[in-house]
C-alpha cells in the first residue's frame, strides 16, 4: 500500500503526509509503555497535533532508544514540522536499528527522499529513491 500510494502520488516538490502503516502492526514491536506511546504519537499525528507527536516520542525513545520504529516515527513527526534536516537524520538512525526489516527500510529512504525534496536536494532525492527501487 505505502509503495503504491508512492507511486500513486509520485515525487512532486509539494509537501505530503506520509502514510502510516496501521498502528497495530506498529504496536506490535514495541513493549507495552512504547507502544501506548507510539500509539498516541500516531494519533496525534493524524490529528495534525505534531508537538503532542513528538512528546510522545521523546519519552518512547528514552525508554527504547534502540527502537528503529521509534526512531523512523519520530522522523515523520519532524517531517511535518517542516525539519527536513532532522527528518534525513532520525531515518539515518533508524536505518542503523533496522536490522532486516526491510520495510522499515523502505519506508525511511521514502520518508527521506521526500525530506531532501522539500531542501531542494534533487540529487540526494534521486539517491534516495535508488535505494527505495533496488532494497
Amino acid at each position: 500500500m505505502l509503495i503504491a500510494n508512492f507511486l500513486l502520488n509520485g515525487c512532486a516538490g509539494k509537501k505530503e503526509s506520509v502514510p502510516l502503516p496501521p498502528v497495530e502492526e506498529r504496536i506490535e514491536k514495541s513493549p507495552s509503555v512504547s507502544a501506548s506511546l507510539l500509539e498516541s504519537a500516531v494519533q496525534a499525528l493524524r490529528l495534525d497535533q505534531f508537538n503532542q507527536a513528538e512528546i510522545f516520542m521523546e519519552r518512547a525513545l528514552r525508554l527504547e532508544p534502540r527502537n528503529g520504529e521509534l526512531w523512523h516515527t519520530m522522523g515523520q513527526v519532524k517531517f511535518e514540522q517542516n525539519h527536513y534536516d532532522q527528518t534525513v537524520q532520525f531515518c539515518l538512525k533508524s536505518n542503523s536499528l533496522a536490522g532486516k526489516d526491510p520495510l522499515l527500510i523502505q519506508q525511511n529512504w521514502i520518508l527521506m527522499e521526500k525530506a531532501y525534496l522539500q531542501m531542494g536536494e534533487t540529487e540526494k532525492a534521486t539517491l534516495a529513491r535508488r535505494h527505495v527501487a533496488s532494497p
